[in-house]
Parts: structure tokens; sequence; C-alpha cells
């Protein structure tokens, strides 16, 4: 979490239109805060300040809280004659924060093999989780829609949640997602396609279904977990099961149907590799989980992979192996390397975003990368391009993909809620 003395200023998009939501906005981004301090974060006058956020905790979605040890006066007149990092004496601040009560949100993530579930409070505490192996390209568009409807059902039921207490559904996707409309078009981890998602679970709870790529899911987790990567347009390539792009805006996914990018289709060459998307010679065929561990069974003898793609153990048996120094393993990520570089490249140069974050499991092998990518990313990239962008490394786990699903589902929900007419 931010300092809480030097809150930034710029509010995100979505709710930059209404006082009440540039409010929530600051509580969900930085925890409990008093009045003062939330009318110096958002520049509203306290009287403003006052005024709104007694309607807010009237309707149930704040309440106060107090803190034992004050670093805030809830006084907007109180004098500070030591000057210690902008404190105030004073009565003991009260602190606002977002009510756990109002509702309850569930973010699902289905990637090959695997859905997982999350149901948190209103203001994103998580109260459980469930995670369930199942061959997913077995199943067909009912079958899809039946298994997520059950599993949302599940989480309900172990935490005695009420269905009029659940204020939204969020689902994260491997693949091409249109998020305006609900539908999931392609993905790897299915054999079916252009499936409408969202209005059978729509119709199933009654509530608002928000669907996204897994890369922009895991961008909002990023952005949420540090501020500073929420300042202008942000570029999160995912490296793991594939390789997704998602991008967001000043912290939110603004750019298209989804703020989805499938930059691990971009070709390298018509020759290449076979990729699962049915081409050859994608950035993914190259880079991805499966195609690593593909190429390296062409000569060890490694245990097969259900449904094409390696388990957790089975990829980090593979590292093990890879920095035991077999100049076979060696070439197959320095190939690997060369193609995550083309794929930074190529964001860098038709996007030029501020940042470039380079997330997911697969970085868990990046140092065996890492010279072949530096190398060919400087021969790709014009420099002063280059010198633009800052690339992150954040190598994340899968629970960043239900996390940042649950942050997007949450803010759907503040505008749903909170965006009315003052």
């Amino acid at each position: 979490m931010t300092d809480q003395t030097e809150l930034p200023r710029r509010i995100s998009g979505m709710t930059r239109g209404s006082n009440r939501g540039r409010l929530v906005e600051v509580l969900r981004r930085h925890g409990p805060l008093p009045r003062v301090e939330l009318a110096r974060s958002t520049g509203l006058s306290f009287p403003a300040v006052s005024g709104l956020t007694s309607r807010l905790i009237a309707e149930e979605l704040l309440c106060e809280t107090e803190t034992a040890a004050p670093p805030w006066s809830d006084d907007p007149d109180e004098e500070d004659p030591d000057g210690l990092n902008g404190r105030r004496r004073g009565r003991p601040a009260v602190l606002l924060t977002l009510n756990p009560k109002f509702g309850r949100v569930i973010a699902v993530s289905l990637r090959m093999n695997l859905i997982e579930t999350l149901i948190a409070d209103f203001s994103g505490f998580s109260l459980a989780q469930s995670r369930l192996e199942i061959a997913t390209r077995a199943l067909d568009a009912g079958a899809l829609c039946d298994l997520v409807i059950t599993q949302i059902n599940a989480m309900l039921a172990a935490t005695a949640t009420p269905r009029h207490r659940l204020l939204g559904i969020g689902i994260a996707l491997q693949g091409i997602v249109n998020a305006d409309t609900g539908r999931h078009l392609w993905s790897p981890v299915l054999s079916v396609t252009d499936i409408d998602l969202a209005k059978p679970v729509r119709e199933a709870f009654g509530t608002e279904v928000v669907i996204a790529n897994d890369a922009v899911a895991v961008a909002l987790a990023l952005a949420a977990a540090e501020p500073s990567l929420a300042q202008g347009l942000m570029a999160t390539i995912l490296i793991g099961h594939g390789v997704g792009m998602g991008v967001v805006v000043d912290g939110e996914a603004r750019l298209g149907a989804g703020a989805g990018s499938e930059i691990g289709h971009t070709k390298l060459g018509s020759n290449g590799p076979q990729c699962r998307c049915g081409q050859r010679g994608c950035i993914e065929a190259h880079l991805a989980d499966y195609a690593l561990y593909r190429d390296a069974r062409t000569f060890l003898d490694l245990p097969p992979a259900a449904s094409q793609q390696p388990s957790e153990a089975q990829m980090t048996l593979l590292h093990e192996r890879a920095r035991s120094g077999d100049p076979r393993l060696e070439h197959v990520f320095q190939q690997a390397g060369r193609a995550l570089a083309e794929a930074v490249a190529a964001t860098i140069s038709v996007l030029r975003p501020h940042h470039v974050v380079l997330a997911g499991r697969g970085l868990q092998a990046f140092d065996m990368m890492r010279h072949a990518y530096e190398e060919r990313l400087e021969q790709a990239v014009l420099p002063w391009l280059l010198k633009s962008t800052t690339i992150h490394l954040r190598p994340s786990d899968s629970a960043a993909i239900v996390d940042g699903m649950m942050q997007r589902t949450l803010r759907v929900v503040d505008r749903n809620h909170i965006e009315t007419t003052e």
C-alpha cells in the first residue's frame, strides 16, 4: 500500500466523472482514510467530502472505523506546530472504509485443465477460494456454462452468501474475448468457439457479469498493487500457458473490446514450429510452457503432458534440467528469449507504452533467456524508442489472474452502485 501521507492525485477514468466515485476509488486503492485525507487526495472540499460520505454511509456503502494510533486528525482546521510528516494533533481520526457487508463479488479464472474461483466481500477481502482440475477441452458450450455456474454456487454455499448479496461476477479466460458482449470467441483451452458465456451466468444469478482476457486481469492486478505502473499506458505481456498481452491506461482497461491482445500469435516465420492455434511460427510456439516442454521432449526422456499442457511440477523439472548445463536445453531457452524480445519490440514500436511489464510463471526461467533476449531487443527496437519505455519483470503466479479479475469486477460494481446522479 502506498504511504497514506503521499497519495497520488490521479483518479481513474472510470470514476473521474463522479465525486462519489472519486471517494470510493481512493478508498479502494489506499484503504481506510479519514475525511480530511479524502479531501486532500480528491481535491474536494472538506464540507463536500463530509456530505458525500454521510450519504454513502447511509446507503451502507461505507462505514466508520477507528485507528489505535492515528497519523491524522479528523479536524481540517487543526494546526501542525511540529511540522512532522504533515501530521496534525487533535482528536483521534475516524477512518472511513468500504463496508464489507454491503455485498460480495466472485471471480473465476478458466485456464487449461483448471478452473479457479474466489469470493470476496465488498472491501475486496477474500473469503473463500476453490481450485478444480478438469479436462477443459472436453467441455462443450453447455457443459462449460454449467461448470462455471456450479462453481459459483459452491462459493455461495461455502460462505453462506444469499444470492441477493452477490453484486457481480468476473470471468477471466485465456484467448480472445469480447468484453463488451460477454462472448468468448476462441481459446486454446477449449475445443469450442464463439460462446456466449456471460448471458447464461447473468440469467442464473441476476447480477452483472464481466468477461476479460487473462492478461488484462493480470495487468489490472499489477496496476492496483503498484500505483506507479498505473500512470499512463501500460502493456503487460503474460508468459506461461500461452503468451498474451493486456493493455491498461491510467489503471483501467480502456483500449478495444477488452483491451486484450494476442501478441503471442504474431508470426516470427511461416515455417516455424507448430502453435496451439493451428498455425506455425507464432511467438507462443517458441516461448509458452507447452512449446518449451514439447521441444525438450524431442531429445530428453520426459513424461508426457496432459492435453499438451505441462504441469507446474513438470516445468520445474525442465528448468532444473536446463540449469544443469545441457547445451540442447540452453538453445531452447535462448530461442525463447529471442521470441520474447520480438514480442516486446513489437509492443514498444506499435504502442509506445510508458511501461512494459513481463509477467507470469514463464519468467521463472528468465535467467536462461536473459542474454539472448537483451541482445535481440537492442537489435529489434529503435534506441530512442527503447529508452522511452520502462520494462519491468514481475514473475507472478496464477493467483494474479483471479486477483486481477476481482479488481476488475469490483470496479464495475462500483460504477453500477455508486455512479449515480448527485
